[in-house]
């Protein structure tokens, strides 16, 4: 039987937008990768689609007319045929992509915010489609198998149903994490093995390698009892071969005593029959090995090299690109640090605490960001904003536009000015980037304010009697979205003691948490002891993060606040 590269396993992408200009938009973004694409300007035209066309990925768009995206990936999911295909939510805005996450229970598996991130987008459906393309071979030999009669052929396409399922399992996330429990499960399931483990390492060292196991309640009390042996011996065995290596119970024994380990526990799985392969990268790169002890029947053989070298190839795939994507999130929050301010400055009269939070869900970080700087001898000015999407180009966006607003604030500009210089900015950097931010211009002596906002969460203002406020500033659209906006300001006066607290939008809104529950959520926690009467506000902001996001945020949040004596 001849088997093509799984890599040859033609593909076809299906586009649903309402807008022909979106789906040319895709278009250009995703041919260079070289699938087929099918386009779908409704929910109804793509279910018509699906019914004579085989899919490997759907790029959904959440707002339509007509039957939404919702609407359309809970039919998708209700047919046999088309629940198994992975959706991406292409969602408008920073509300988009929060809706976006109730749509997970409806079948999807990420969502993309516009304007798109190109790299960022390629690259995710770089990663469905090679598991698409590694599931259909595997279903493929799966299904030319079963055609065989004999009873060793019949297991074998069990198996490889067995690993298609898994290939499904791991299409839908790319934490490493989860991509190796789903491995080891799988491995034990369809080897039928007590024990599976995978060792995740650049180098060929077992010390530093990355563990994850699985294994029966059988060894439940080896695993609370065992302290970790050093097998680098016998592990090595599988890197000098590079090829898979198999071992009865006696031929275990005798390698560990001929390779020097001698640290193994009496009751490790092991010593029972071992198999293991490497796990090799796309260039041939070594990532580790996975290995399966302790059969449950017999002892493992040929049979059980072919199918454990096929998960290998699944597993390979799906670690390089998590790899990938955590080197990705890595680059990007040390951009984004970097960019942060190192210290706040000292200024006679006022207190300042400022706090980043990079988002607990994901891969990604994003654009949040504050900034504090001294005019003059009375005036200081404050800045919070946010860049819509995530990765290195938001941090890299984030950064360019607060070099602007220094460079702007120091040569004089009004608060309105600078925005619509902002706006030119961040037009000039980017036609489809988009960005809120408020910027306040605080004057010491008289304790006024003038302030503009860009689509931004308005400061929360907490007097030093009394209970917290939002300050009223006139609403604008985001930067970035009209080709000539009109910014206006807005001023007011503070008391002595007060206190402002500027925020990005993950402090205040998530998939479970409404934008205005959360302000005012925000407004009861301040009013309930960390308003302006604390004694220092030093460490305020990450009290405030506590309070109101005790178990993390899905978004990234940047949190300033400044209090006048």
């Amino acid at each position: 039987m001849s088997v093509r590269a799984y890599d040859d396993v033609p593909a076809t992408i299906l586009l649903v937008d309402d807008r022909p200009e979106n789906l040319v938009a895709l278009e250009a973004v995703l041919e260079p990768l070289g699938h087929s694409l099918l386009c779908a300007g409704s929910g109804e035209e793509a279910l018509k689609h699906l019914l004579v066309h085989d899919v490997a990925l759907i790029l959904l768009d959440v707002q339509m007319p007509g039957m939404d995206g919702f609407e359309a990936a809970a039919r998708i999911k209700e047919r046999e045929r088309t629940r198994d295909i992975p959706i991406i939510f292409l969602t408008a805005y920073s509300k988009d992509a929060v809706d976006a996450m109730e749509g997970f229970s409806h079948g999807a598996v990420d969502y993309v915010t516009k304007p798109f991130v190109v790299g960022l987008l390629q690259a995710k459906v770089s990663v469905f489609i090679e598991l698409y393309q590694k599931t259909q071979e595997l279903r493929r030999q799966s299904e030319v198998l079963a055609l065989r009669l004999d009873q060793h052929f019949e297991t074998e396409a069990r198996n490889l149903r067995k690993l298609a399922d898994a290939a499904v399992v791991i299409n839908s996330t790319l934490s490493l994490e989860a991509i190796l429990g789903v491995i080891n499960d799988s491995a034990r399931e369809v080897i039928g093995a007590h024990e599976a483990e995978t060792l995740i390492t650049a180098a060929r060292d077992a010390h530093s390698a990355e563990r994850s196991r699985s294994f029966s309640s059988k060894y439940e009390g080896w695993a609370a009892t065992a302290g970790v042996a050093d097998l680098s011996g016998i592990y090595s065995v599988v890197w000098e071969r590079n090829e898979p290596v198999r071992m009865t119970k006696k031929e275990i024994e005798a390698s560990f005593a001929s390779r020097g380990v001698f640290d193994v526990s009496a009751t490790h799985p092991m010593l029972e029959g071992w198999l293991a392969v490497p796990l090799a990268g796309r260039t041939g790169r070594s990532l580790g090995l996975i290995q399966v002890a302790d059969k449950i029947e017999g002892d493992f053989t040929e049979g059980d090299e072919v199918v454990l070298v096929q998960l290998a190839q699944l597993a390979a795939v799906a670690i390089e690109n998590a790899e990938r994507y955590e080197h990705e999130h890595h680059i990007a929050e040390t951009l984004q640090r970097s960019l942060l301010p190192d210290d706040m400055p000292a200024v006679a009269g006022l207190e300042l605490s400022a706090c980043y939070q990079p988002g607990s869900v994901g891969i990604q970080v994003g654009g949040d960001w504050y900034d504090v700087f001294v005019l003059d001898e009375r005036r200081v000015a404050l800045v919070v904003g946010d860049v819509v999407g995530r990765g290195t180009r938001a941090a890299a966006v984030m950064g360019q536009l607060r070099t602007a607003i220094r460079a702007y604030a120091v040569h004089g500009l009004a608060p309105a000015e600078l925005m619509t210089s902002l706006d030119r900015v961040l037009q000039g950097v980017s036609g489809s980037a988009m960005a809120t931010a408020v910027y306040v211009v605080l004057d010491l002596e008289d304790r006024s304010v003038e302030a503009v906002s860009a689509g931004h969460p308005q400061p929360l203002l907490v007097p030093p009697s009394g209970p917290a406020r939002y300050l009223q500033l006139d609403a604008h659209v985001p930067l970035g979205v009209l080709s000539v906006p009109v910014f206006q300001s807005s001023t007011a006066i503070l008391d002595p003691g007060s206190l402002l607290l500027f925020f990005t939008d993950g402090l205040v809104e998530s998939a479970s948490l409404p934008l205005q529950e959360g302000l005012d959520r925000l407004i009861g926690v301040m009013d309930a002891g960390m308003g302006a009467t604390v004694a220092s506000i030093e460490g305020l902001c990450e009290q405030v993060i506590s309070a109101m996001v005790p178990h993390g945020s899905e978004d990234d949040i940047a949190v300033l606040g400044a209090r006048v004596s």
